[in-house]
């Protein structure tokens, strides 16, 4: 059913605790001899439903604030980047990257108008801007590996 969410198993130390509390609660009821035998084990089987489903419902209730707080932080995210593309000041972001076996590496990066504007006053030019940040993406990778191979020689690998 869509908008439903299966509670996770319950774990061996939930499961233990579940028997621990209806242990407690059967010897209880022996030793006040209120209850037969039959009765104690119907009360059992709810006590355990009960407890089965209130761990559950707590499983779903942290999932689903777990889900509320990823979607709150992918909001915020997206403001900021929404914010950082209007600003005057370059800004680039490193939004992820990608391992492709068959293509190599891949970066995802987000940019304000601002960041085009400064690697083109400091030289690097294209054809257009994603051609503009992949000639600085090249030229960082190209410097960071000169600096390895000034610390660690050529054989650094």
């Amino acid at each position: 059913m869509p908008g439903t969410t299966n509670p996770p198993p319950i774990s061996d130390g939930e499961q233990l605790i579940i028997e621990d509390e209806v242990s407690a609660i059967e010897d209880r009821l022996k030793e006040n001899n209120v209850l037969n035998a039959e009765l104690i084990a119907s009360i059992k089987q709810q006590v355990t439903s009960e407890i089965v489903a209130e761990l559950n419902n707590d499983k779903i209730r942290k999932a689903k604030e777990q889900e509320l707080i990823r979607e709150q932080e992918d909001i915020e995210h997206q403001n900021y980047i929404a914010t950082m593309k209007e600003s005057k000041d370059p800004w680039v972001e490193f939004v992820g990257d990608v391992r492709d076996t068959a293509k190599g590496q891949r970066l995802q990066l987000e940019w304000n108008d601002a960041f085009i504007d400064y690697l083109k006053q400091n030289g690097i030019a294209g054809a257009d801007e994603e051609q503009v940040v992949q000639k600085y993406i090249s030229l960082v990778m190209r410097d960071m590996n000169d600096k390895m191979e000034d610390r660690y020689g050529s054989d650094y690998e």
